[in-house]
């Protein structure tokens, strides 16, 4: 009979997590010894906690719990981010395993909150059958750079030809960015920043836009600098000697297209309609200039923080051209923390997940 245990992640629990990744997925992220010590030992965040569903010693369903640090106007909140569910396929007929397992990753006394998401096989068992609180999902949006990139998804193959003729949509798009950052004179560098302006930006961010989870120097490196697989580029945003923010960007390569992702990003409250459309052209200038076919990220649409650096002219990516919605699933654990579960505003990004 199946039992679960609850324990901090160690290295001896690795060799289990990685057969069962490699069964569900072979040679993937997933299995990667690397990644896994980075993303659940590693952390900055502090040490995950293993939810292990065992079978006579064997390891054949488990659940990753991820502490994290709410910041709300209330006070801050101890949150755990559920990740890298799997039930090993021979035990999955029966529906216990995979109750008992998220039961148990909601029943755990160490956090206020969990919360996590699903793909297209768990969103009813956790909307339907669990009625689990989803008080929003990530949008995706993205800008097409590269035409006979966007073209290759629906005709199975890429025709160079396209990209000659739509040259001068990337030509007005570069001529726009160059001119609208005349007037604005933004500056975005891959300079440091410093502890104190990062928690100044986030402090004014709580008070006049909303909730988010904790954004810090060693948050920043551990998620984009010290991953072995997901490198990433944090710049900081500056006009007229003024910090106004950061945004992180990496390229990623996905089912044979070149996408240019802005995977985390936080503005000062205070910025105006042009240095926000100044900074979104410098992104679609920064894809066009890396040869990349798409520009994308995703973002929380109810977030005010998330407003600052999503509009025009970025597109609204309907769900039905994604892999699967992304809704976020919220559990509360104590009385004091139950509002979280209607919060519709905390503001979530790509850093937030583990998609890539």
């Amino acid at each position: 009979m199946a039992k679960i245990s609850i324990r901090n992640f160690s290295e001896t629990d690795l060799s289990g997590y990685l057969e069962l990744s490699q069964i569900e997925y072979g040679e993937t992220v997933s299995s990667d010894s690397d990644h896994i010590r980075w993303k659940h030992l590693n952390s900055e965040l502090g040490t995950s906690l293993y939810v292990n569903l065992g079978e006579s010693q064997r390891v054949i369903g488990r659940a990753l719990i991820q502490p994290r640090n709410l910041h709300t106007s209330l006070r801050n909140y101890k949150v755990g981010q559920v990740m890298d569910l799997l039930i090993h396929k021979a035990h999955r007929t029966s529906p216990a395993n995979f109750i008992n397992l998220t039961k148990a990753c909601g029943n755990i006394e160490d956090f206020d909150l969990i919360f996590h998401t699903s793909n297209e096989r768990s969103f009813s068992l956790y909307s339907q059958l669990f009625q689990f609180p989803n008080p929003f999902s990530l949008n995706a949006y993205g800008f097409p750079v590269r035409l006979a990139g966007i073209f290759s998804s629906f005709i199975g193959r890429r025709v160079n030809l396209i990209d000659v003729f739509t040259a001068p949509f990337r030509w007005f798009f570069l001529a726009m960015s160059y001119a609208v950052n005349s007037v604005v004179r933004l500056e975005v560098s891959e300079n440091s920043m410093s502890d104190d302006e990062i928690e100044t930006l986030c402090a004014k961010c709580l008070r006049n836009l909303g909730s988010h989870l904790t954004r810090s120097n060693a948050f920043l490196n551990w998620r984009f600098r010290d991953t072995p697989v997901w490198p990433a580029v944090i710049s900081r945003v500056d006009r007229k000697g003024q910090f106004l923010g950061y945004i992180v960007t990496r390229k990623v390569l996905l089912d044979g297209r070149s996408h240019f992702v802005l995977m985390d990003f936080i503005l000062d409250p205070g910025v105006n309609y042009y240095t926000c459309l100044s900074l979104r052209l410098w992104l679609i200038r920064k894809a066009i200039l890396s040869r990349s076919d798409v520009f994308f990220t995703m973002a929380n649409p109810l977030s005010n923080i998330a407003s600052k650096c999503i509009g025009f002219p970025f597109i609204n990516i309907p769900e039905k051209l994604l892999p699967h919605a992304t809704p976020i699933f919220m559990r509360a654990r104590k009385e004091d923390s139950e509002q979280l579960e209607s919060d519709r505003s905390i503001h979530l990004t790509l850093a937030d997940l583990d998609y890539f």
